[in-house]
């Protein structure tokens, strides 16, 4: 079942006007607005969506609050489509929509759909680089970023007292691949063999019910990644760690307290995996979660006066 990316995350929320004001701010484009949905997309076209926190057809909270409800992914053909509904009509509920996704429930109680796959193909990123033996930037500054325009939606993390059961129910029944593990707590899920580190990541809690973690939303590179969460600090949302680089994953990163539930993630440079990935297993300490990390994010630079000028040879010194 060739499962490609996350087509879109519908959140369930309590003050729509306030997390309309955030995934704006944020970078993505409004593309509609109606009496019970907001809907957003990056530059690729995958979309988050903003619904009303009662609205009847969403599928039930987890946890009281505003939260992601349900994660649609995107799959390549209509056989693979099918072959989900049939799989997942097992044991559970299974619907199909009027414009063909279809719609369950994993076992954490998270909604998940799928549908065929509508992203648009992005063009590839070519930051200039200059270092040893490389200089691709000649006689030029190098870009400034003064915000995100996020390309796509890269994962979705989920805490949950038994993530062993929502570790099967994705690789057996769906097809996803381990990446790496932290022991005992995590395991981190690829939707392919050829993909992201992660496109879903599930870490276990110790609440006696699932709740929904982040959201992450690639960029083009650090320049992004620091700029975009620049802006953000300045619109005054709250950073939550960052930025910062991770060791599993390798990527850049700076998360944001979400008013929509849970937080929201910028990142970029983040490993791709194929069939010669080796999964690892990282031992459950916190020094697994960075290489390095800002706690308190990083205010836009306001300018100073500069260093005073040298004075003259015939000025020092004298008498």
């Amino acid at each position: 079942m060739a499962v490609v990316g996350i087509d879109s995350v519908i959140y369930g929320v309590e003050d729509l006007e306030t997390g309309v004001r955030f995934f704006t701010d944020w970078g993505l484009k409004k593309v509609r607005t109606a009496k019970d949905a907001v809907a957003f997309e990056t530059r690729q076209g995958t979309q988050v969506v903003l619904r009303p926190h009662d609205a009847p057809d969403l599928p039930p909270a987890p946890a009281p609050g505003s939260s992601a409800r349900e994660v649609i992914w995107g799959v390549k053909n209509k056989r693979d489509l099918d072959a989900i509904e049939r799989e997942l009509s097992k044991d559970r509920l299974v619907r199909r929509d009027r414009a063909g996704a279809i719609h369950a429930v994993d076992p954490m109680g998270f909604g998940v759909g799928f549908r065929l796959w509508r992203g648009r193909r992005l063009p590839p990123s070519r930051a200039p680089i200059n270092g040893p033996g490389r200089r691709d930037r000649v006689s030029k500054h190098g870009s400034l970023r003064d915000r995100a325009r996020p390309a796509r939606l890269g994962h979705v993390v989920f805490f949950a007292p038994d993530f062993a059961e929502a570790e099967a129910f994705y690789t057996k029944r769906l097809g996803f691949v381990i990446s790496d593990r932290i022991r005992g707590r995590a395991v981190y899920l690829r939707c392919a063999l050829e993909s992201d580190h992660h496109n879903l990541f599930y870490m276990k809690t110790e609440q006696p019910a699932p709740t929904f973690n982040h959201l992450a939303f690639e960029v083009d590179d650090i320049h992004e990644v620091l700029g975009g969460g620049m802006y953000i600090n300045e619109r005054g949302w709250q950073t939550e760690i960052g930025p910062g680089r991770h060791k599993a994953s390798s990527a850049y990163f700076w998360y944001f307290k979400n008013p929509c539930g849970g937080a929201a993630e910028y990142f970029a440079d983040s490993d791709w995996c194929d069939a010669r990935w080796k999964p690892q297993t990282f031992e459950p300490i916190p020094a697994h979660f960075a290489e390095w990390a800002v706690h308190a994010g990083i205010p836009r630079f306001t300018g100073f006066a500069g260093p005073a000028p040298l004075q003259t040879e015939d000025k020092v010194g004298s008498r």
